[in-house]
């Protein structure tokens, strides 16, 4: 077993925790630990919880596998760094991804605003040195995260649900096939309910996409429409939009005379 673990502290100083709260947070540390170890190649093995602490509801997430003694002190430093109050997107090192970081933020997520999660960095010493992670601090760094993420843009595919007490619609994407989930005016719902009439209805989406990490994209709908359907000759129709393009010369003229070079030199060239 190798000596690399870290702590986290439910309910610091208090008895107890609410076990929704516990599984949760939990959870949300046990994927943080996931997205961890495959940032800093840790390679096979798994996390345990052990050494539980019953006042203030703790335990060490350890990890059992075989690494060699470099990557180790890579995830040691990694941790520290990753844990630190000051950190944000922008600067992060040894590998770790943005959505590692998020996910660390999301740790704190289950607790409330006047609460704090212990995170302790053991470092290679017998006890660690504890941090704080609190709800502002999970905030801070979604907000410096998902702000950044959010960018115009479309989505074609398919609606596959309507929640109308929520004013959502799930699109699934045709490209890939991933679910989109869109919001609208609840003004909007006669129109999107048209739509639905035909259950194999394609739309074309536009609005402002926010892409959080873990989450489903979320798309505020600011138009949606039916997708145009292909008809046999529509691709035929692209060509010769404008006969008078190359004027008195030929299309093999008019290349010619951009490459500066007739075709059949061009071709010597690319052969000779």
């Amino acid at each position: 077993m190798s000596d690399l673990k870290i702590k986290v502290i439910l309910n610091k100083g208090r008895q107890g925790v609410p076990i929704k709260r516990l599984v949760r947070v939990a959870d949300e540390f046990r994927k943080f630990l996931e997205m961890f170890a495959k940032d800093i190649g840790l390679g096979e093995g798994e996390w345990i919880a052990e050494h539980f602490t019953n006042t203030s509801v703790g335990y060490d997430g350890a990890f059992v596998g075989k690494s060699n003694s470099r990557t180790l002190n890579l995830a040691q430093k990694a941790l520290r760094h990753i844990t630190d109050a000051k950190r944000t997107p922008d600067d992060l090192k040894y590998g770790l991804t943005r959505e590692t970081f998020y996910q660390y933020g999301r740790i704190a997520a289950p607790i409330p605003a006047d609460d704090v999660v212990s995170i302790g960095i053991y470092d290679g010493k017998p006890e660690p040195e504890m941090r704080m992670l609190s709800k502002a601090r999970f905030l801070e760094i979604e907000r410096q995260i998902v702000e950044r993420l959010t960018q115009y843009g479309g989505v074609k595919g398919v609606i596959t649900a309507l929640f109308r007490g929520v004013n959502t619609i799930w699109v699934h994407e045709i490209s890939s096939g991933h679910k989109v989930v869109c919001e609208f005016d609840s003004d909007r719902y006669d129109e999107i309910w048209t739509l639905l009439e035909s259950k194999d209805t394609v739309v074309n989406v536009e609005g402002w996409i926010t892409r959080k990490p873990g989450d489903d994209p979320r798309l505020k709908i600011a138009t949606i429409s039916p997708a145009t359907e292909y008809q046999e000759g529509d691709l035929e129709k692209f060509f010769g939009l404008d006969p008078d393009f190359t004027a008195d010369m030929t299309t093999d003229e008019y290349l010619d005379d951009l490459r500066g070079e007739s075709t059949e030199d061009y071709l010597k060239r690319l052969t000779g």
